[in-house]
């Protein structure tokens, strides 16, 4: 069964305000903040009540129920009682909210044992501050195309609570080689050879890796980084109004990325240890090492917006803690097109110039 969060004054559906930080009742104006609900549990219909055509459920009993299709076990259909609409989604969304009338449901359930997060970071960005960004990066695309910031590709937008790993990391540095100190006496060049030795315990708290394979790993690492100091306690009060997945990449499916990662970082701290010492260096043995990774997991704030342009999908994101965007805009051929004669006829204008410069010249 779906569970819901509801107004304490009017029964209505609550969604989260990421600017107030608040759960919010769109029927009553009710605002309160996720420790006052605390006490207040959440309802399950055991049986559900059709709405009637062209009427809308009370608020009271404006829940979803579960229903497993037959045709696909892989989906799960939602019948929304307070419009009557059928949501489908698929095995992987743990939060969902009618698509047609908006009222929000929680996939609890879905969220159990292996499956609930132990963390989160709830959005502080809300959707108009999302739309705000997308319009503003689509803007600056030299050849976005006519059209492309539109009403409809921006009600498309999705707040997604992704799933990540946050791994860490502990490793060691453990390095030998011979580096050079460069100096001069007037014109004359000295070099001092040395040789060095790096040995030291380095550690990488919270690293993300998202556990969603239908999520691009490039876009979710170009939005970082996340501010970890903003980690909370896994609190499904968040949820209202928002999309979630839950992973289907285990820490072990993630560990060939996770330890690149760690050692990318020891190479990074070994060779700037070496720059400040040395204007030149050669790593003669290296026997860096990750030596334990442990892995918590945790749902982070993303927005989302994926649209399809000339046959070829492309995609947008923005962190929902920090703001940071990413994506690739695609290219207006017709754009492109009408540069290149606006480019072509300046030519035209420029070359006629000349010439009637030059002829008057001839002609005396």
């Amino acid at each position: 069964m779906a569970d819901t969060i509801k107004c304490p004054n009017c029964g209505s559906n609550l969604t989260l305000n990421a600017d107030t930080q608040k759960l919010e009742c769109p029927n009553c104006g009710s605002a309160f903040n996720t420790d006052e609900l605390e006490s207040i549990t959440v309802k399950e219909l055991e049986e559900p009540v059709p709405a009637e055509p062209g009427a809308a459920a009370p608020a009271e009993t404006a829940e979803t129920e579960q229903v497993q299709p037959e045709s696909d076990p892989g989906q799960t259909e939602f019948i929304c009682n307070s419009c009557g609409a059928k949501l489908v989604t698929d095995s992987h969304t743990a939060a969902t909210f009618c698509a047609f009338c908006g009222s929000p449901a929680l996939v609890g359930k879905r969220l159990t044992e292996e499956f609930k997060p132990q963390y989160m970071i709830p959005f502080k960005y809300s959707r108009q501050s999302a739309e705000e960004a997308f319009i503003n990066w689509a803007g600056k695309g030299k050849w976005t195309p006519f059209g492309f910031v539109s009403k409809k590709n921006v009600a498309k937008m999705t707040g997604l609570y992704v799933p990540f790993w946050l791994f860490n990391i502990k490793g060691t540095i453990d390095a030998k080689g011979t580096g050079d100190k460069i100096t001069y006496r007037g014109n004359e060049q000295i070099t001092e050879s040395f040789e060095f030795e790096r040995h030291a315990n380095v550690t990488w708290a919270n690293v993300p890796l998202d556990g969603e394979t239908r999520i691009d790993d490039s876009l979710m690492e170009a939005i970082e980084p996340f501010y970890f100091q903003s980690l909370i306690p896994y609190d499904y009060r968040y949820l209202p109004g928002f999309y979630a997945d839950r992973y289907d990449q285990s820490p072990q499916d993630l560990s060939g990325r996770a330890t690149k990662r760690g050692l990318d970082g020891i190479d990074k701290a070994l060779k700037d240890s070496l720059k400040g010492n040395y204007d030149r260096y050669k790593i003669t043995e290296n026997q860096s090492r990750i030596d334990s990774m442990e892995a918590n997991y945790a749902l982070l704030p993303v927005w989302f917006l994926s649209y399809k342009y000339r046959n070829k999908f492309y995609y947008f994101t923005m962190n929902g803690q920090t703001g940071e965007v990413a994506g690739t805009i695609p290219v207006s051929p017709v754009k492109k097109m009408m540069f290149f004669f606006i480019v072509l006829a300046i030519l035209a204008v420029i070359t006629r110039f000349v010439l009637g410069i030059i002829m008057r010249g001839f002609w005396g």
